[in-house]
């Protein structure tokens, strides 16, 4: 079965470390002259499956007292809450939620959740909903997540890929704990052009029911991680280049490579306007398209294009992450080292 998807916008948060004793200084690790990485550029379709069951959003129901209600907003639940346990039982699937909360008419239940990190528990008593009959909590839940994004790179040493130079995240911006996943051929078949103040996106399918061309291990603020198929490595066999260090990037020319139609990768001319510190990975550097053609198609960087590759001086040196909104000819990107630390 083929689905066709657009993008998700997906964002970032950080976990704060204390540092008591000593501060050793570390030797860069110096990736040029030891490690060659393929730089890809394919838009692939991801699916991901959640630990526990992510909240949409709350949904009021007409109640057997003839009100409107939502249990679960009632009890504080919000929209980008992660369920994981109720009763003290793991959650696993929306399915497994949705027989328990059906089972618990006239019962108070505990559930356990995760907010931004913090774990957090309430009791809710689900209702019935009058329309059907059903017991409800009152909540639109997901136990997966699908979408488009464009593989960085295959290491083709250990056969490992990196894709998107973000995580897959909820709507607060916390990045989604995985039990694993898969990525899938995909083909683009439009393009939504960005404009000022609308961002773009690439338009495709892919098949969740095709085989693999990977499985997904590791969701990371700093992208996504697995293996590869080795048929899809024995397609881009050959293709390797050093991988840059950050102090070897530059401000000045580069090249982006990308596939907005069918599944065709180009390179498209770009330029590096600014190196950033340190302080959000996801954002190291500034990044301006500068192909005409790219930009008359796309408007210059769109969603979907997370992922794809940045090469100067003929290596990899990151990837883009994000695109400005109000300029979407510029874009922010990842240090190809800082997706490597995070592999």
């Amino acid at each position: 079965m083929k689905r066709k998807y657009g993008t998700q916008t997906a964002k970032t948060f950080r976990t704060l470390f204390l540092l008591l004793f000593i501060i050793f200084a570390v030797e860069p690790r110096a990736y040029a002259d030891e490690k060659t990485l393929i730089p890809v550029g394919t838009t692939v379709g991801i699916t991901v499956s959640i630990k526990g069951v992510s909240v949409i959003n709350t949904a009021d129901f007409e109640g057997a007292d003839g009100k409107l209600c939502s249990p679960a907003k009632d009890a504080g639940i919000q929209p980008g809450d992660r369920i994981t346990k109720i009763d003290g039982r793991e959650i696993t699937s929306a399915r497994e939620l949705e027989k328990i909360s059906g089972e618990s008419k006239d019962k108070e239940i505990t559930v356990e959740y995760d907010r931004g990190g913090n774990r957090a528990e309430t009791k809710v008593k689900p209702e019935t909903d009058v329309s059907d009959n059903k017991v409800r909590m009152g909540i639109w839940i997901k136990d997966s997540a699908s979408g488009i994004g464009t593989m960085t790179f295959i290491d083709p040493e250990s056969g490992k890929f990196g894709a998107l130079g973000h995580g897959i995240c909820e709507t607060d911006g916390a990045v989604v704990p995985i039990g694993g996943g898969r990525i899938s051929n995909a083909e683009i078949t439009s393009v939504q052009k960005g404009e000022k103040g609308v961002p773009g996106e690439l338009v495709g399918i892919f098949s969740e029911d095709e085989r693999a061309c990977g499985e997904v291990e590791m969701n990371t603020d700093n992208g996504i991680f697995g293996n590869i198929a080795p048929s899809m490595l024995a397609e881009f066999e050959g293709r390797a280049v050093p991988v840059a260090n950050r102090d070897e990037v530059s401000e000045g020319e580069a090249t982006v490579l990308s596939n907005i139609e069918g599944n065709k990768i180009r390179e498209y001319s770009a330029e590096i306007v600014k190196i950033n510190d340190d302080k959000d990975a996801s954002k190291g550097m500034i990044v301006k398209i500068t192909d005409s053609e790219l930009i008359e198609k796309t408007g210059g960087i769109v969603r979907g294009m997370s992922g794809s590759p940045i090469i100067q001086n003929g290596k990899l040196v990151g990837a883009i992450t994000h695109v400005f909104i109000n300029n979407p000819v510029r874009g922010y990107g990842i240090f190809i080292e800082k997706m490597l630390n995070a592999a």
